[in-house]
């Protein structure tokens, strides 16, 4: 391979669902869900990022797909990554022995195996497809993502406000043949995929499904052509403008849900069409990049950590004292394609986390979360006076987002 050459291959393989559902509250698959790899050599390195349409990894489960990824494309540490779509729409794979019967945990390990067998295939057809590449960059635009911290009677919680901070850019990379055919599109947004999260049909049914970022990718799939990967930026405190479950509270601070049911799917529909739309439109507007080469790293940090409330305990506070709790480490993964900068963090952090990064550099930055790990959420500071439900769902202290914004724009500088 030329040193001023770049090759690259992706594809896609789906998960098989058959003898998993019904499992952890999912009823019926609405749409086909996938394991989607993209393998691309640069003077002499090879990266890989695996992305499925799940909404977390855990541990095990990490460790299993990582060794997919080193035993099938060879690449390892900092060259891989392995991130979730964070779709509110999927089971977890649960801890076999928190599960309550066989029957569960037979489809827990179904559920498993599908994964990391959806995993292998869509990497080794990624290798198999590796061919000459030129890579092209283009800032998107993101237009389904709303701040979705809100004030209410009682204190701060979710849902929707437009008045809050929402970054809208989508940094796009897209990578064509020689033939001028799509071999893959790169891209983050800041919103969460969760159109549908914790809502059911009339009948009561729960849907699987890759939500709003699977809609987005299949869509420009089916246009363009090649795989689309999209992976979940700084989307900590965001959340898509239409979700079918809405929650209001009312003056006493009550608060009250309302599921739109069928209606759901039609929010799921347009805000993935529109999604999609704009990452056809990005990757068509795509400017080509003469730069080659791939180089990655990784930063270890520790931050001020504090105890993390109890999920089930968590709503709206206008008091609310936080607990430090020493320090809590993170790493950064910093992967370098062509002249575009991918910056991949294991917390949710805030839109405003993000923005300051990109604004900081010069060229092109792909802001990525849950990479090779989840932290749960590392709030933007003033989430911690308001006390939102980010900040006490934060095993990270005060302080933790302006230090890690300087370590990560001080690693990309010294680069």
């Amino acid at each position: 391979m030329d040193k001023g050459e770049m090759r690259a291959g992706a594809a896609r393989a789906a998960i098989d669902l058959g003898g998993v559902l019904p499992f952890d509250g999912f009823d019926e698959l609405r749409h086909e869900v996938f394991a989607r790899a993209l393998v691309i050599e640069g003077a002499g390195r090879r990266a890989c990022i695996l992305s499925l349409e799940v909404t977390s990894i855990a541990p095990a489960l990490l460790a299993d797909l990582r060794e997919v990824v080193e035993d099938a494309a060879g690449c390892s540490g900092a060259y891989s990554w392995v991130v979730p779509t964070h779709t509110f729409s999927m089971p977890h794979v649960r801890t076999p022995g928190h599960l309550a019967d066989a029957a569960a945990r037979d489809r827990n390990e179904r559920y498993r195996a599908a994964l990391i067998a959806a995993a292998r295939t869509a990497v080794e057809r990624a290798v198999a497809g590796i061919r000459s590449v030129t890579l092209a960059t283009a800032e998107g635009d993101c237009p389904v993502n709303v701040n979705r911290d809100i004030e209410t009677p009682a204190g701060w919680w979710l849902g929707s406000n437009p008045e809050g901070f929402a970054d809208h850019a989508m940094p796009v990379l897209a990578m064509r043949d020689a033939g001028g055919e799509y071999v893959a599109v790169l891209a983050a947004a800041d919103v969460q995929s969760s159109v549908l999260d914790g809502s059911r049909d009339s009948e009561g049914r729960r849907v699987a499904s890759g939500d709003l970022f699977g809609f987005a990718a299949m869509s420009l799939e089916r246009e363009l052509g090649g795989v689309a990967l999209l992976l979940p930026g700084a989307a900590g405190d965001q959340g898509p403008a239409e979700r079918a479950m809405n929650i209001t509270f009312d003056a006493a601070g009550v608060k009250r849900t309302v599921d739109a049911h069928e209606d759901g799917y039609r929010m799921l529909h347009q805000q993935g069409q529109v999604l999609g739309d704009a990452l056809i439109e990005a990757a068509r507007m795509a400017r080509e990049d003469s730069a080659a080469g791939i180089d990655a790293r990784t930063v270890d940090v520790l931050l001020p950590a504090q105890t993390r409330a109890d999920f089930y305990s968590l709503a709206p506070h206008r008091t609310y004292e936080f607990h430090a709790a020493g320090e809590q480490h993170t790493r950064v993964y910093l992967l370098r394609l062509g002249n575009v900068e991918l910056v991949g963090v294991q917390p949710e952090v805030s839109s405003t986390f993000g923005a300051t990064v990109r604004v900081a550099r010069s060229g092109s930055v792909l802001f990525a979360t849950l990479v090779n790990g989840g932290q749960k959420y590392l709030p933007a500071p003033d989430a911690y006076e308001k006390i939102t439900y980010e900040a006490m769902n934060s095993g990270f202290a005060a302080g933790s987002h302006e230090r890690l914004v300087d370590i990560i724009i001080a690693a990309l500088n010294a680069a």
